[in-house]
């Protein structure tokens, strides 16, 4: 009878050690490099506080190993895809103030960049105050579905207007495709593009500035030009001195951006511009990343 019960015993535990040992073999694990939070609309203890609680929870999710990339507590543009690793997953979020109403919309990234590939989940919230109470099983929920790309997460995507997207420019034969509103620089509230080349900028100091959009190149290498339409206006250069600003505005060139279209949503190129220097002004470029809010 001892015998046949130490049979039993045994038994049951070679079945609990395989279970154990097959399920490990079964789990997935990630590699993830994180980049915080990127947004123009919070300052930078919130945006602190909102980066590492995203940070404390991905590092408590089973079988992610997390790589901190962070180099600001507020990023201004999404993180540059070149700085991205192949052999990685790279997370961040865009959070924004929705523009026709009080909410918030929290965007979800993660790139592939070994398959070139990228997703993303929108969510909106009533407040910012919400976000930061969002369950935490709900957040590694959204990651993880975006992160294995399952039918959970695509079906998610659609119903929130994302998709997953591929890196390389986007095809575009009208600037009617670009028509909608955009975010991204420091300085500017939105950008809205209009159908017929259209549209215009509103700066968060009030300014308002009229743009022409139009398009450049060949089908292969298709560019985006905007360019300030009217007469230079002091606030539309709030990097500069104020002094300086409006001695600028008198003779300073319109100022352009050469755009590149990726995956539909995102606008990534230059910006000719006064800089500030010292006390005074340069032209110069700058980088910069839109993206669309509608």
């Amino acid at each position: 009878m001892t015998d046949k019960k130490d049979l039993l015993k045994k038994s049951v535990l070679i079945s609990i050690i395989l279970f154990i040992f097959s399920a490990g073999l079964s789990a997935q694990s990630y590699f993830i490099d994180y980049y915080g939070i990127v947004s123009t609309e919070i300052d930078e203890n919130m945006s602190k506080m909102t980066s590492d609680l995203y940070y404390t929870q991905l590092t408590e999710i089973n079988n992610f190993t997390i790589t901190d990339k962070r180099t600001s507590p507020n990023l201004k543009n999404r993180p540059d895809i070149s700085v991205f690793s192949e052999n990685a997953l790279s997370f961040f979020t865009l959070i924004t103030k929705d523009s026709d109403s009080d909410k918030w919309i929290t965007t979800y990234y993660v790139i592939d960049k070994a398959n070139n590939e990228e997703h993303s989940k929108q969510k909106k919230f009533d407040s910012f105050y919400k976000i930061l109470m969002e369950p935490k099983d709900v957040l590694r929920q959204t990651i993880k579905q975006l992160i294995e790309n399952d039918t959970s997460a695509k079906t998610l995507t659609s119903q929130t207007s994302s998709e997953a997207l591929d890196l390389t420019p986007t095809d575009i034969s009208s600037t009617e495709e670009l028509s909608g509103t955009w975010t991204g620089e420091d300085n500017i509230r939105k950008i809205v593009i209009m159908r017929g080349g259209r549209g215009f900028v509103i700066f968060k100091n009030g300014a308002t500035m009229n743009i022409i959009v139009e398009l450049s190149g060949d089908e292969s290498n298709k560019q985006v030009l905007i360019t300030q339409k009217g007469h230079s206006n002091a606030s539309f250069y709030p990097e500069l001195q104020r002094s300086a600003a409006l001695t600028a505005a008198v003779s300073a060139e319109p100022i352009k951006w050469t755009l590149t279209l990726i995956n539909g949503n995102t606008l990534k190129g230059i910006k000719e511009t006064l800089l500030p220097e010292g006390n005074s002004y340069k032209q110069g470029t700058v980088s910069v990343i839109w993206t669309r809010l509608n």
